[in-house]
């Protein structure tokens, strides 16, 4: 399936905070909405005798992004790069789980900029900003001492927009988005008591012609909270796209797990 990322003016860049803002009030009020909805009709009667199960992620991404750019020029930005020139960023997942039956939101979001001297009075500022989200609904299939394995089926959202500003022009603003249905795997495998190595894998297509997903590390339980490290790639094959042939993020991951 052919997809591509669609290209839009920005006129008022400077409503970004409060559109920032009123996104993450929406995309709540969908996961609780679809939540509620979901568990209310489709979780059996002896299920819902279960105790509801809670988790939240924070982790720090030491991701690089890579990739082809619709003219054919490569895209290589190292994760040092990525680092310097972060303004904001945000990387954590919720998760909640009832019986067999669980949903989990990861949620990235990140704003980039940097400017550099072009040439003697000329400047040349360029901001990224993005946002993937991916919602997931799993079912258990595998719970035993040893190992613990749920399939998922969800949707993928992954949204750019830019801002260009060189001395003496108008700013140019530009963004686009695409969703795409996604299926997969996740769970964990126990090592011993306390160690264990948590995966997570799933591909899909939709506006875009494939994107997919893959995620291993190694956890370690305390009382309250896991410790996890971790190697993440994400991809995306834009195929019809005018700004992106293909684009990837990719790296290593730290993070802090909390079950209540």
């Amino acid at each position: 399936m052919g997809g591509h990322l669609k290209m839009v003016h920005i006129s008022k860049p400077e409503n970004y905070v409060s559109g920032v803002t009123t996104m993450l009030k929406k995309i709540v009020l969908l996961f609780v909405s679809f939540f509620v909805m979901f568990f209310s009709i489709s979780v059996p009667l002896e299920a819902q005798e279960e105790n509801w199960q809670f988790t939240a992620e924070l982790y720090l991404w030491y991701a690089s992004m890579g990739g082809t750019a619709t003219p054919g020029s490569d895209v290589d930005i190292g994760a040092d790069d990525l680092i310097d020139a972060l303004d904001m960023g945000f990387m954590g997942t919720l998760g909640v789980r009832k019986g067999k039956w669980s949903f989990m939101a990861d949620v990235i979001y990140l704003d980039v900029g940097d400017d550099t001297d072009v040439a003697p009075g000329v400047n040349l500022d360029v901001e990224l900003k993005g946002w993937i989200v991916t919602p997931i609904i799993g079912y258990n299939v595998l719970d035993t001492d040893k190992a613990i394995i749920d399939v998922v089926a969800g949707a993928r959202y992954f949204s750019l927009s830019s801002d260009v500003t060189i001395t003496g022009i108008p700013k140019i603003s530009d963004s686009g988005s695409v969703w795409d249905g996604i299926v997969g795997v996740r769970g964990e495998v126990n090592l011993t008591e306390n160690w264990y190595i948590p995966f997570y894998g799933d591909i899909g297509t939709g506006e875009s012609d494939l994107t997919w997903q893959l995620f291993a590390g190694v956890g370690y339980k305390f009382e309250k909270f896991d410790v996890i490290v971790a190697y993440r790639y994400l991809d995306w094959d834009f195929d019809d796209s005018p700004v992106f042939a293909d684009l990837n993020i990719n790296g290593p991951l730290a993070g802090i797990k909390i079950r209540f």
